[in-house]
């Protein structure tokens, strides 16, 4: 065909066909390049699902995580048996276990073998995990310290929650934080008079409320909470770690407010209430906590619905806990849940 002629038959090709044409090309390529997508996440899969129980069982950390997240059962049953271990000067070793139907009790010791750190106010800041093989419930309380050896002792409960007996499986026990040196203090607080309660005290615009308590305690609106302002010239500290920062009267109710410091690394808390001339107390009908600025501290305002005219018939009382040590770590045991 001559080339006039030539150039002539394409531009009568219809536009549409040659689009159609195109589409169809690549569509097949579209089609090629995802079975390639499908074939390598296939084999990305197949790479996973088999180097994860490989590391588990080497006891790699976060592939164990993974697997347990997947399979409890399987986690467990790759997790290398280690029974004691030491992080930060600090040793964790089992010691026995008892299992009697669908509970277990098991006795865990953690060491200091290098300070005098724990004592017998030590708690584990809830920071400890139970991971069984099966679905349970679990709690860990301390049960002895020995001052001697600088051991603390810890019982740890478990309970399936299927009534059924509690197969001889492998458990892990975890721990990241330490808490010791608590301290606790009860006093009066004879810096506030009830004589003469501040009536107008200057508020908060806006608090970031973290909790709430008391009896039939509905959730404040953080808009709308009507809290104090911490107050300067009335503040004053009972015991380290603490300050009552203020208190005065609010819609016809007194309130009380007290600062707890670094309450993320030492769990100071506390409680305040009122103790009559004839030593009965009353404690408050609401109690509201809200952050500080950075959100490592707290405040916690104390309400108290008691006729204003009688205020002057109680004083202000407190109840305090408050910690010097963190010890922080990464302290793991897994052991065989059977009678030792």
């Amino acid at each position: 065909m001559k080339t006039d002629k030539l150039q002539d038959a394409i531009g009568g090709v219809r536009d549409q066909y040659i689009l159609d044409a195109h589409e169809k090309t690549a569509s097949r390529k579209r089609g090629i390049v995802w079975k390639k997508v499908v074939a390598i996440a296939a084999c990305i899969c197949i790479c996973v699902c088999a180097a994860v129980p490989a590391l588990a069982a080497a006891d790699n950390e976060f592939a164990y995580d993974v697997l347990y997240s997947i399979s409890p059962s399987i986690a467990q049953k790759l997790k290398p048996i280690r029974k004691s271990c030491e992080d930060n000067g600090i040793k964790m070793e089992v010691l026995s276990a008892d299992i009697r139907g669908d509970s277990a009790e098991i006795l865990v010791s953690m060491q200091d073998q290098t300070d005098s750190r724990l004592d017998e106010t030590t708690d584990l800041f809830d920071s400890y995990s139970i991971n069984t093989p099966f679905n349970s419930t679990g709690t860990c309380n301390m049960v002895g310290y020995d001052a001697e050896t600088k051991t603390a002792t810890f019982l740890v409960s478990i309970t399936q929650w299927d009534n059924t007996p509690i197969p001889g499986d492998k458990i892990t026990f975890s721990v990241n934080q330490i808490l010791s040196q608590k301290q606790h203090t009860a006093c009066e607080l004879t810096q506030i008079d009830l004589s003469n309660v501040p009536g107008e005290p200057d508020l908060l615009e806006k608090a970031h409320i973290r909790g709430y308590g008391g009896v039939g305690a509905e959730s404040p609106d953080t808009d709308d909470a009507k809290l104090l302002a911490p107050q300067g010239e009335r503040s004053f500290s009972p015991t380290s770690g603490v300050t009552v920062m203020g208190y005065g009267i609010v819609d016809n109710k007194l309130h009380v407010q007290a600062y707890y410091e670094n309450i993320l690394k030492t769990d100071n808390h506390g409680d305040i209430y009122l103790k009559g001339q004839d030593g009965h107390t009353v404690s408050c009908t609401n109690n509201i906590a809200f952050w500080d600025d950075s959100q490592n501290s707290s405040y916690e305002e104390y309400i108290f619905d008691v006729p204003l005219e009688t205020l002057n018939q109680y004083q202000v009382c407190g109840e305090f806990w408050t910690c010097k040590e963190l010890i922080e770590g990464n302290w793991q045991i897994t052991f065989p849940l059977t009678s030792e």
